[in-house]
C-alpha cells in the first residue's frame, strides 16, 4: 500500500507551475498599483468636495460666478468616476490573484498526482502502458490483484431485485464437481444491462482454500427466501408432462400420479405446499428420464 509503481513525466506540469506563479506575482503588484492610484484617487476626490462646499458658498454670497461654480462640480463628477475607475481595475485584478490561484494550485496538484502509488497491497498481474507511452486521464496503466480479498460478480435477473440485499448468504461452487464455499452479497449494482435485463451483484466467499484466477468462472446461488418446517422433495424426482410437474407416488404399494404445488426451490430440493403429505415415498424409474406405470405394484429394483 503506498508504494509508488509508475511516474508521470512532469517537466511540462512543472513549466505551467512557473507560469502560473509568475501570474500570480503580476497580479499582486498590479494590485498594489492600483491601492496607490485608489489612494491618489480618494485624495483628489477629498479636495474637490471641498471646492465645490467653498465655491457653493461664495456663490451664494456673490463672490462666486456660476461658471466657477460649475466647473468645480464637474471637477468632482471627473474625480468621483477616476475612483469608480481605480475600484473597478482593483476589483478585476483581485479576481485575476484568484484565477492565477486556481491555476498554480491546480498545477501543483498535477504535479502531487505524477506518482502512482498503490492504492492496496497486491500483486501487479500485468503492464497495459510502456515507458514513453502518453496516457490519458483515466487510462489504466496497471492491473493490481489483491491477494488477500476475493470478490465473485454474478448476474441475476432483473425481477429478484427486491429480494436482493446485501450481506445476503449464498454459495460459490469454482469448480465443477468440487464442494461449495459460502459467501455473502457484499455489492447490488444500481444499474440493469439494458439487452440482457441482468444486475450484477457482487460476493465475498468466506474462506478460500485453492488457487484462483481472475475471470474464472463459478456458479453463484444466492439464497433470497429461507423458510422453517417445510416440506421438500428432491428436484430430480419431479417429471413433466403437457399438464406440468408432477411426481409418481407410494398409494397402498402401487404407483400413482401426484401433481403438488410448489413453493421456494433450493439447489437440489423444491418445498411442496400441497397434494403431498410428510411420509409419503417418491419413486422414481430405474432409467434416467423413463415412466412408471400407474396402478401396478412397485418393488424396489435390485443392485
Amino acid at each position: 500500500l503506498g508504494q509508488e509503481l509508475a511516474r508521470l513525466e512532469t517537466n511540462q506540469a512543472e513549466a505551467d507551475l512557473r507560469s502560473a506563479r509568475t501570474g500570480i506575482g503580476a497580479a499582486r503588484a498590479a494590485l498594489q498599483r492600483l491601492a496607490a492610484e485608489e489612494e491618489r484617487a480618494r485624495a483628489v476626490l477629498a479636495t474637490a468636495e471641498r471646492e465645490v462646499a467653498r465655491t457653493q458658498s461664495l456663490f451664494e454670497a456673490g463672490a462666486q460666478t456660476a461658471q466657477q461654480r460649475d466647473e468645480s462640480t464637474d471637477r468632482l463628477r471627473v474625480a468621483r468616476a477616476d475612483l469608480d475607475r481605480v475600484l473597478a481595475q482593483r476589483s478585476e485584478a483581485t479576481r485575476g490573484i484568484d484565477v492565477a490561484a486556481s491555476g498554480a494550485e491546480q498545477r501543483h496538484v498535477t504535479m502531487l498526482r505524477a506518482s502512482l502509488l498503490a492504492p492496496f497491497d497486491g500483486l501487479v498481474t500485468r503492464r497495459l502502458r510502456e515507458p514513453g507511452d502518453t496516457v490519458a486521464v483515466g487510462s489504466t496503466v496497471l492491473r493490481i490483484v489483491d491477494t488477500e480479498r476475493v470478490v465473485v460478480r454474478a448476474s441475476v435477473d432483473e425481477t429478484v431485485l427486491p429480494e436482493l440485499a446485501e450481506d445476503q448468504l449464498g454459495t460459490i461452487t469454482f469448480s465443477r464437481g468440487g464442494s461449495a464455499v459460502r459467501g455473502r452479497v457484499s455489492k447490488i449494482a444500481w444499474e440493469a444491462d439494458r439487452q440482457t435485463h441482468e444486475v450484477q451483484v457482487e460476493l465475498v466467499p468466506e474462506t478460500v482454500d485453492r488457487r484462483l484466477a481472475i475471470g474464472q468462472r463459478a456458479d453463484v446461488r444466492i439464497a433470497l427466501v429461507t423458510k422453517a418446517d417445510a416440506l421438500r422433495v428432491p428436484l430430480s424426482a419431479i417429471q413433466r408432462d403437457d399438464a406440468g410437474a408432477f411426481v409418481f407416488v407410494d398409494r397402498g404399494g402401487r404407483i400413482a400420479f401426484a401433481r403438488p404445488t410448489f413453493g421456494i426451490s433450493g439447489p437440489d430440493l423444491v418445498e411442496v405446499t400441497g397434494a403431498l403429505a410428510e411420509g409419503d415415498a417418491l419413486l422414481s424409474p430405474i432409467a434416467l428420464g423413463g415412466t412408471l406405470p400407474a396402478g401396478r405394484r412397485w418393488k424396489v429394483a435390485e443392485e
